[in-house]
């Protein structure tokens, strides 16, 4: 059989430890065994690693030396997946081209998180026929992260799990779910949802996954681990560098198996040393294996006489920095919010938290204060809410209620005691087009008279409005009255006329507003009668606007 590539061979053996790790639950980092039975998260085939707990074995690219069907197996992608990671980077590609998010990069995770949701019936459409959940986020041996979906995508209504192909925890959803196969559904347990999710994810902040420190953050700010990241790496440049191959639906890549004649040296033997030195094959260059030259000695030099021979103090480190300390807040997808007035915002206010290695700071308090004048209120009608940070450092703002008041506001979040700078978020409530007014105004005021039998020379304008904004959705009935103390409607005096119509009209639904709140009211024709008459505009909600109308006699013959 042929051989593989000289250069996969030597990649493996520079860099790719194989070892599977088990290592902290990729969305929620607190250490602890993983013991959680079928009733915390739903198995897979037999020997795949729990939903929730990622699966940080490595690419074994010297399988046997099989050839190319050995590569396959390492390599291979169910075609559903590929697709969905490929179109992820296209889409990712065109609204946000400044990342520069490689398609292997969302492979990568995918592969540790769910091994691309093999064994769980992955269909063409993205769907699974069993979902993939993580552990219970209940505090015992991860986070404590009680629900906020409902059960909707976990099916637990106590706690939070992670969730899909991508384990993302329902609250993270929230802010960056997305529908990848446009379906109009954004559903973290379908594959083409979640690794669009994923990248939007990734692509956070502004980062360019082109730059290496960017980079780096963005794997860390997925979970919180140095293994996790080089794992993710190993998998990301092993996709890259080899021609990756799609495989049917569920057919699960072959995990890591440690290779017998590396127990000599310890590589991919699983041992604690090979734990401690994983390192990725990016990163792993010739620098690291320079040949072991002897350096000559130096020569002593005498001290002048007099000269202070006592070595220097050495300096005192600087301080580690805290790893629970918020250095950072950062806005989640953007500082714009809208919403149309008396509808919920486009998207809740969202920051994450983090520390000054860039990794995210859990269990942290996030103020959410809402600033300016605006009706817009927190649950209870507070202007001030908190919310904790998860195990990806999120703090997501309550519901806000946006009153019926258009205008623009802010909602200011900070960690208090905290030294990171406060993040704003500017709110814009747009006009509803079935707002009703809160008060009507006559145009062009002037005196209204017209003679008996005759029409009122110009036609009269009313804008109704709300707040000092257009109320398109006002509804206004007008009625001719004798005086504000006899409301009831006349039999005689000013009338409409209307082309469907037999007769006089003396109370009449209004044409709707436009989208300026402006009404052009019908023909108003005087009868025979002189006198002073009112015109009565009112609202269903009591909102009235009263016209003098004016009725003179007709000239007398001469």
């Amino acid at each position: 059989m042929k051989s593989l590539p000289a250069h996969l061979v030597s990649r493996t053996r520079q860099g790719l430890c194989g070892i599977a790790l088990a290592a902290s639950l990729s969305t929620a980092a607190v250490a602890g065994p993983f013991t959680a039975d079928a009733s915390d998260a739903d198995g897979g085939p037999q020997g795949a690693q729990p939903r929730g707990v990622p699966n940080l074995s490595l690419p074994d690219l010297r399988k046997g030396n099989g050839g190319a069907e050995a590569l396959k197996e390492v390599t291979g992608i169910p075609a559903t997946a590929l697709d969905a990671y490929r179109k992820a980077g296209q889409a990712l590609a065109g609204s946000q081209p400044g990342c520069h998010l490689p398609w292997e990069l969302v492979a990568g995770i995918g592969r540790i998180e769910s091994v691309h949701a093999s064994g769980y019936g992955l269909r063409t459409d993205g769907s699974t026929e069993r979902p993939i959940r993580g552990p219970r986020l209940d505090g015992k041996q991860f986070a404590l992260i009680r629900d906020t979906d409902g059960g909707r995508w976990d099916g637990d209504t106590e706690y939070d799990r992670a969730v899909g192909p991508t384990q993302f925890i329902p609250s993270t959803w929230v802010l960056w779910g997305a529908d990848g196969n446009g379906d109009g559904v954004k559903d973290p347990n379908n594959i083409y949802d979640a690794a669009l999710g994923t990248a939007r994810y990734l692509c956070s902040g502004g980062r360019d996954l082109a730059n290496a420190a960017d980079l780096d953050k963005a794997i860390l700010s997925y979970n919180n681990s140095r293994e996790y990241v080089n794992a993710v790496l190993d998998w990301m440049h092993t996709y890259q560098a080899d021609k990756t191959t799609a495989i049917p639906d569920d057919t699960a890549a072959t995990p890591y198996r440690p290779d017998p004649s590396a127990a000599a040296t310890g590589a991919h033997s699983g041992s604690a040393p090979a734990r401690a030195t994983l390192t990725s094959a990016a990163t792993n260059t010739a620098a690291n294996h320079r040949p072991n030259v002897p350096t000559p000695p130096t020569p002593e030099k005498t001290p002048d006489p007099g000269t202070d021979t006592r070595p220097e103090p050495k300096p005192k480190p600087d301080p580690k920095p805290d790893p629970r300390t918020v250095r950072r807040l950062d806005p989640i997808d953007g500082q714009d919010l809208q919403a149309e007035a008396g509808k919920k915002l486009d998207r809740p206010a969202g920051v994450r938290a983090t520390n000054a290695q860039g990794g995210a700071v859990s269990r942290k308090g996030v103020t959410f204060d809402i600033v300016g004048d605006t009706l817009a209120r927190f649950p209870d009608g507070a202007r001030t809410a908190t919310a904790t940070t998860d195990a990806q450092g999120i703090a997501v703002a309550p519901l806000l209620r946006t009153g019926d008041r258009p205008g623009r506001f802010t909602i200011k979040a900070s960690a208090p005691g905290e030294p990171g700078k406060a993040v704003t978020f500017q709110v814009t409530l747009r006009p509803s087009p079935t707002a009703t007014a809160d008060m009507l105004t006559l145009l062009d005021v002037r005196p209204l008279r017209a003679t008996a039998g005759s029409a009122f020379s110009d036609a009269l304008r009313v804008k109704a409005t709300r707040y000092g904004q257009a109320a398109a959705g006002t509804v206004i009935t007008a009625t001719v009255i004798s005086g504000k103390e006899n409301p009831a409607e006349n039999t005689i005096g000013p009338y409409f006329t209307r082309p469907d119509s037999t007769g006089p009209l003396r109370t009449l639904v209004l044409p709707a507003p436009g989208v300026d709140g402006v009404i052009t009211l019908p023909e108003v024709r005087a009868d025979q009668t002189p006198g002073t008459y009112i015109l009565r505009l009112a609202t269903p909600d009591g909102v009235t606007l009263d016209i003098d109308l004016t009725v003179t006699p007709p000239p007398a013959d001469r």
